[in-house]
């Protein structure tokens, strides 16, 4: 950029470069990223870095649950087959497991390096999640997670679960982690998916498209919205009992709608692609006694100036 040549690597360089993608390529983190964390979790008193406000460790601190290291996982992954075949789709509503694969398999993955992190760090929990997900690069095929958290010790109470792998697992904030621990609940483990669904209109909904008279509903890309949150509902609610849990907190639920034409027999068909998003919380209600103390009904309070 500045005219200099870059300095070659060494020989170390290279070889420590390749075991970082060798172990990113099995699901892993960098090797310096792991020594870092293990110092953290045998240090006696670590300097840490959180991404928790103030206000957020303070909350942390009063439940019981001491900041030790800022942590991460990150997954960008490239959907493998780009032709969306429009001619094999002879019409209803079909689910597109090959266009949600890139989106679970990035969100599982960047989850998953969230928790070693935390594993690595000594930790029993993570809260304060912040999460971002996107098309990389403006590639709508191309899928980028990235997900920030604090993981934590308990300090005063027992470790719910011990018995569990790992440490608890959650996509929600310090305030309401402490909430849960407030009614006695205890975070789990994270649950989440992605589910696609082809919509190609029947004959009917085609001429709609083409001949627009006044407002009508396309019913069939309405069913399809229901289609596609039944499918990634049913999923989550699945993984949920999987990780022992009695109820889950949905933190994300959001969906997108493309539109894509295909020419063909004469006629112009139309297809929408449903996009369902779907993340959560799998929690135990009854986990402990409500901590540090249980949650009071809301009061008002009125200054007359007396």
């Amino acid at each position: 950029m500045f005219g200099k040549r870059p300095v070659p690597l060494s020989d170390e360089e290279r070889q420590a470069s390749a075991v970082d993608l060798e172990r990113i390529r099995r699901g892993g983190i960098p090797l310096v990223a792991e020594q870092r964390l293990k110092g953290i979790a045998t240090a006696s008193s670590p300097v840490f870095s959180s991404d928790l406000s103030s206000k957020e460790y303070a909350i942390a601190q009063a439940s019981g649950l001491a900041p030790i290291a800022q942590i991460m996982g990150s997954s960008v992954v490239q959907h493998g087959w780009q032709n969306y075949g429009w001619s094999s789709y002879g019409g209803g509503i079909q689910e597109m497991a090959p266009f949600a694969a890139p989106w679970n398999l990035s969100r599982q993955r960047s989850f998953d390096r969230l928790r070693q992190e935390a594993q690595f760090a000594g930790a029993d929990a993570v809260i304060g999640i912040e999460m971002t997900t996107k098309s990389f690069l403006g590639e709508p095929g191309t899928v980028e997670f990235a997900v920030f958290g604090t993981a934590v010790r308990e300090t005063t109470l027992a470790p719910h679960g011990s018995g569990r792998s790992g440490p608890r697992m959650c996509a929600l904030s310090a305030q309401d982690v402490d909430k849960l621990r407030r009614i006695g609940a205890e975070t789990l483990g994270v649950i989440g998916h992605t589910s696609v669904v082809v919509v190609a209109l029947s004959m009917q909904g085609n001429q709609m498209m083409s001949t627009w008279w006044g407002n009508q509903e396309l019913i069939e890309v309405t069913e399809g919205v229901y289609a596609a949150r039944h499918l990634a509902m049913n999923e989550v609610l699945r993984q949920a009992g999987e990780a022992g849990a009695n109820d889950m907190v949905i933190s994300t639920l959001t969906h997108t709608i493309d539109h894509h034409e295909y020419e063909g027999l004469g006629y112009r068909q139309h297809y929408f692609i449903v996009s369902m998003h779907v993340l959560g919380t799998a929690i135990a209600l009854g986990a402990h006694e409500p901590h540090p103390a249980p949650l009071g009904l809301p009061v008002m309070s009125i200054n007359l100036g007396a």
